[in-house]
């Protein structure tokens, strides 16, 4: 009888000692914010043609106009195959 009493005791301690890690990381998990339109938006891009994530793209300011690259390595592409002359 004694023995059950200890392995209750021991349970319920546990319980003090991990329930507040538990309770942070289900709050953490829920208040995570919303993710916006422009952070999922897929863009091609107009050298290779790849869809990428527009927040995770390289971009260039082509006659007054901002347009987004997958890589440096398009962006650059693009620029040397329409110079402007």
């Amino acid at each position: 009888m004694i023995r059950l009493m200890l392995y209750a005791i021991l349970i319920y301690v546990g319980y003090r000692i991990v329930k507040p890690w538990i309770v942070s990381f289900i709050d953490s998990s829920q208040d995570a914010p919303a993710a916006s339109p422009e952070e999922t938006e897929l863009i091609r891009d107009p050298q290779c043609g790849t869809y990428f994530l527009r927040q995770r793209g390289v971009e260039a300011r082509i006659g007054g106009k901002r347009i987004p690259f997958c890589s440096e390595e398009c962006r650059d592409k693009y620029l040397v195959t329409h110079r402007e002359t």
